[in-house]
């Protein structure tokens, strides 16, 4: 997520993560919560199920929710 935003604002992907990562640090409860869930949805899928992540499974909401952890 943090290099696919850092193309396509012409940032560094570094400091893109460091952003994300202090955004997701200060989430409340019930965000931290659902990004939890769903990234343990993504993590099945690709390691148990052996499906590549991309957007055509992974919900809209949730990549907007990632994206919002930029923006």
């Amino acid at each position: 997520m943090a290099f696919g935003i850092s193309q396509s604002e012409n940032l560094d992907a570094f400091m893109v993560k460091q952003r994300m990562v202090s955004k997701v640090n200060m989430l409340r409860e019930e965000k931290a919560i659902y990004l939890i869930e769903n990234m343990a949805i993504l993590i099945d899928k690709s390691v148990q199920q052996h499906e590549t992540i991309d957007d055509k499974n992974v919900t809209k909401e949730f990549l907007s929710f990632l994206v919002s952890l930029y923006y």
